[in-house]
């Protein structure tokens, strides 16, 4: 059962970073754009946020399942102080996650500009969040 959530896990490792990667691939493609169709665009492309929605979903349960297999005790001192610094992170990434939430249903909503430019700075916080999760949690069971 913990390979399976182990799989689990780094699928969604890949669908939540991977969402990451391709907004800021798909921000700076559009960088030239004018204004409007830019927003236009990058609205439509939003849809990906979906992948990263499933992601986090993953690795919220596969992480918890293999938490609670393995013993909430034992993992907090088999991973150590690194572990500790994963899980605050994972806190920061969740909240991160939300904000972009309300973000993008003001942008859908018809939102001015100023959300509009909140959007690639959130993002970019959530990758540099991911990147850091990630970092740590190698760093905690290597």
């Amino acid at each position: 059962m913990y390979e399976f959530l182990l799989i689990v896990h780094f699928i969604g490792l890949a669908m939540g970073v991977g969402t990451s990667f391709a907004a800021m691939a798909l921000g700076r493609a559009s960088k030239d754009m004018d204004p409007a169709e830019r927003g236009k665009f990058m609205m439509r492309a939003s849809a990906i946020g979906i992948n990263g929605s499933i992601g986090l979903t993953l690795l919220i349960l596969s992480g918890l399942g293999m938490w609670f297999s393995r013993g909430i005790s034992q993992v907090m001192a088999w991973g150590g102080p690194a572990f500790h610094a994963k899980l605050t992170l994972v806190v920061l990434l969740i909240g991160a996650f939300g904000y972009m939430q309300v973000l993008q249903k003001k942008a859908r909503q018809g939102a001015g500009p100023e959300v509009m430019a909140k959007i690639p700075k959130v993002g970019a916080a959530m990758l540099l969040l991911g990147i850091s999760i990630i970092s740590a949690a190698v760093l905690a069971f290597k």
